[in-house]
């Protein structure tokens, strides 16, 4: 999907099954990048727990 945003007015100019498959391609990019940043949370979760901080003070 290209980062080029179309404006309510392109997209009511748009074929109704362009405009369903618009949204559902916006739908699907904004899934991947939800997963995207739950596996680096939990990557980051998961690090921090594994760090053992005792025994390291100064």
């Amino acid at each position: 999907m290209s980062g080029y945003m179309y404006s309510d007015r392109q997209l009511r100019e748009w074929p109704d099954a362009s405009q369903a498959a618009h949204y559902w391609e916006k739908a699907n990019h904004a899934g991947q990048n939800a997963d995207y940043w739950k596996a680096r949370a939990l990557s980051a979760e998961r690090r921090m727990q594994e760090h053992d901080c005792e025994g390291e003070q100064p």
